[in-house]
């Protein structure tokens, strides 16, 4: 950068670049512990990974879960369900929507998975002494929570 240019925005130093960048490159470390040994995409393992978390789940909440978008999420379903890891149930509180279930094979699955996933994390975060892991996840919660907040129309 010239000193004319010292008003700049530098993009490295800009935190939503920096978060981004440092997403996609954990995200892509991590890819080869669901890709491997699951043989999930990472759509995949994050509509199964949602619908573990909470069950009757219709393809709307994890689309607004993972902030995915409708299509990606679709065929994510279609694949799981044609590997037999999840099936779609008829809602019984509105006989319209479907809601998926993970089935055995899907359990045993992310069970088996779950260890290397965590396993994988704790190396990634052996950089950080506890208090520092404990500070880390706090400070990530607070951002989280701004941005939540700033989805609404009065702070903008």
């Amino acid at each position: 950068m010239s000193k004319t240019d010292k008003k700049l925005l530098n993009i490295n130093d800009f935190l939503p670049y920096q978060l981004v960048s440092l997403s996609t490159k954990v995200s892509n470390d991590f890819a080869h512990v669901y890709e491997q040994k699951g043989e999930l995409t990472q759509q995949q393992w994050r509509v199964l990974s949602h619908a573990i978390q909470t069950e009757g789940l219709t393809a709307k909440h994890i689309c607004e879960l993972a902030s995915m978008d409708k299509s990606t999420v679709s065929r994510a379903i279609k694949q799981l369900q044609d590997r037999e890891l999840i099936e779609m149930l008829v809602s019984p509180s509105d006989k319209r929507a479907k809601t998926i279930a993970v089935t055995e094979q899907g359990r045993a699955l992310y069970q088996a998975l779950t260890p290397l996933a965590l396993a994988w994390e704790a190396e990634l975060l052996s950089c950080f002494s506890d208090e520092q892991k404990e500070k880390f996840m706090e400070l990530l919660v607070l951002v989280q929570q701004r941005v939540e907040q700033r989805d609404s129309p009065k702070i903008r």
